[in-house]
């Protein structure tokens, strides 16, 4: 298999064991690693499944209205920022 398959495999599996046993921190995980590792659409989409599955926050986070959403653009932020400030630091010619 490419490692591309390995990549969206591995993080949906994050995110679906997540879901599953009550552990929400295992499917931010899952999509941070899809947003981080290059695969904006997928990370946006899974947060909004995860969104839709998990149902309105309650409580402290209830006005996010969608956490894992928001996540998942904040980690393709994160990525895109990181990538492009490492190229600007990788073409300087100063030490």
């Amino acid at each position: 298999m490419k490692s591309t398959t390995w990549i969206v495999m591995g993080s949906f599996l994050f995110a679906a064991a997540g879901f599953l046993w009550p552990f929400w921190p295992l499917s931010a995980a899952g999509i941070l690693l899809a947003a981080l590792l290059g695969y904006p659409v997928f990370a946006i989409l899974l947060g909004l499944l995860l969104d839709v599955a998990y149902g309105a926050p309650l409580g402290h986070w209830g006005p996010l209205y969608v956490p894992f959403t928001i996540l998942s653009v904040l980690g393709v932020l994160a990525r895109s920022l990181g990538s492009r400030y490492l190229r600007r630091g990788a073409q300087s010619d100063r030490v």
